[in-house]
C-alpha cells in the first residue's frame, strides 16, 4: 500500500509491504536512470517462519532495519511459510 510519494527536489516513496504465507520476492535489483536509490526498510511484524530478508553487502543491517541501495545490490526476501511479515519501506533518489 503507497503511504506517500514526492516526485520534487529529492524524489521519495513510503509503502506498507505485506507479506502473507507463500509470498517471496526472486533476487533482483531495481534500476533507475541516471540517479542514486536508497531504501530503508523497518520490519514492523516478523513472519512467524521464513520471510527473511537478503541482500549484498547492505549499507547497514540490522534484525528490523535494511539501509541498501535497491539499484545496485542484489535482493530478495526468502518464502514466508507461516504468518505474516509487516515491513514500513521509505526510498529515494539522488542525482
Amino acid at each position: 500500500m503507497l503511504l506517500g510519494i514526492n516526485p520534487f527536489i529529492v524524489p521519495w516513496d513510503c509503502y506498507l509491504l505485506r507479506f502473507r504465507k507463500g509470498a517471496a520476492i526472486a533476487p533482483h535489483t531495481d534500476p533507475v536512470d541516471g540517479r542514486r536509490h536508497y531504501r530503508v526498510n523497518v520490519v514492523l511484524i516478523e513472519a512467524d517462519a521464513g520471510g527473511q530478508f537478503e541482500c549484498e553487502q547492505p549499507i547497514f543491517a540490522s534484525r528490523r532495519i535494511k539501509f541498501f541501495r535497491p539499484d545496485q545490490q542484489t535482493h530478495s526476501l526468502t518464502r514466508v511459510d507461516a504468518g505474516t511479515r509487516y515491513v514500513l519501506s521509505f526510498g529515494w533518489t539522488l542525482k
